[in-house]
């Protein structure tokens, strides 16, 4: 009896042994195999949605190459910098069909533009929402890059809301970021959503093509679409001033030299009160208001200074017209971007971060600039920046 046990310790160790490989020789040693999983494929979206898009070109006043998309059997929206200075346009649909367009309307304030045809010969798009989109929800491109014609591109909403920080006067639109490969070519065409819907306009792309472009909301087009086909040629009116919420008020914080506020007399110091007739609260308040005024056009600023109201009449200029000095850099304006430099100060900080003369000022910390305006009010605190330019057609950065 003693002897049993010992001999069941002795075995134990080859029963488990035997048993394991047993079960494992039971089961297949051969890993299963799965079909690999396919690639979505947007070849039915694209073959439904292209009829839509089209490519604008102009060789007056220079050579442009963009894209579009009809809103009307007779009419494309594309980019304003594109078609800005010109009147006719030649706009070609995905049939290869080229058709001469008349620029009918146009706004600095959302860089869009509207074209209309003498016949009805487009197919209308489907103009979707932005509201419900996410970051990572899909996207998708059709244009005309380089003016190779109709290319489709596949990405992502990368964020909301990219707004560009400006003290006055500036845009007032919350880009769309995208994360799709687009290029020269594709601005002013369709953003489409997964099912076909039009949810931005593209507005420009990062300079160095990091995949990275900036959309403007369809609900900013659907906004100004009525305003545009009734011819409204809409700018940014220019003050020339900034103001800071105060406990005494809305106080002029700083006055740009020879702008419209300076030439009307007004001062840093003075309490703002109201522009043709509209109380001045807030600096939002301010910038909504110029907003609605057309450049050019003369409004009643009123003010208190030294314990008493004065009015003056002020010509608010164009905001995208006109010409600034920034970081040591002369910026003029050049249609579709922050500007072109003409001229360089020694020893500022354009100069150190490697500015030149005949650069083109593309985007300013990565956000697309569509006049010399914008670029002044992205620089003018003073912080570090990253600057993308174009210089003799080869993307730079230069870092401020």
């Amino acid at each position: 009896m003693s002897a049993a046990p010992s001999l069941f310790w002795r075995v134990l160790p080859w029963v488990l042994t035997a048993s394991v490989l047993a079960f494992v020789a039971g089961r297949s040693t051969v890993p299963k195999t799965t079909a690999p999983a396919a690639f979505a494929s947007y070849a039915e979206v694209y073959d439904r949605v292209a009829p839509v898009v089209v490519n604008v070109s102009l060789s007056e006043p220079d050579t442009r190459v963009g894209s579009g998309f009809a809103v009307a059997r007779d009419q494309v929206v594309t980019a304003r910098h594109l078609v800005v200075g010109a009147r006719d346009v030649v706009v070609q649909g995905a049939d290869g069909k080229a058709v001469w367009m008349r620029v009918v309307g146009t706004d600095a304030r959302t860089d869009l533009a509207l074209l209309r045809a003498e016949s009805p010969v487009f197919e209308p798009a489907v103009l979707g929402s932005s509201d419900a989109l996410v970051a990572g929800d899909t996207l998708l491109a059709i244009g005309n890059p380089y003016g190779l014609g109709h290319s489709l591109a596949v990405g992502v909403l990368g964020s909301r809301e990219r707004r560009l920080v400006v003290r006055e006067g500036g845009p007032s639109v919350d880009f769309l970021q995208l994360t799709i490969p687009l290029n020269p070519g594709n601005s002013g065409g369709p953003i489409f959503d997964g099912g076909g819907r039009i949810v931005g306009i593209l507005a420009g792309t990062h300079s160095e093509g990091q995949a990275i472009a900036f959309a403007v909301p369809v609900e900013v087009l659907k906004d100004v679409l009525p305003a545009l086909g009734k011819g409204a040629r809409m700018t940014r009116a220019y003050l020339g001033a900034r103001a800071v919420e105060t406990d005494g008020g809305l106080m002029v914080s700083d006055v740009v030299p020879s702008g419209p506020a300076d030439r009307a007399g007004v001062r840093v110091g003075d309490l703002l009160k109201s522009l043709d007739g509209q109380p001045l609260d807030t600096p939002e308040t301010l910038r909504a208001l110029l907003d609605g005024l057309p450049a050019g056009q003369r409004a009643t600023l009123t003010f208190r200074r030294d314990g008493e109201d004065q009015a003056v009449d002020v010509g608010l200029t164009d905001w995208a017209e006109r010409a600034v000095a920034v970081a040591g850099m002369t910026l003029r304006p050049n249609p579709g971007t922050g500007g072109r430099v003409v001229a360089v100060r020694p020893r500022s900080r354009a100069e150190k971060a490697g500015v030149r003369v005949g650069d083109i000022v593309r985007t300013v910390d990565g956000i697309p600039v569509r006049a010399p305006a914008d670029v002044q009010d992205m620089l003018d605190p003073g912080e570090p920046a990253q600057i993308e330019a174009v210089r003799n057609g080869v993307p730079v950065v230069v870092q401020l």
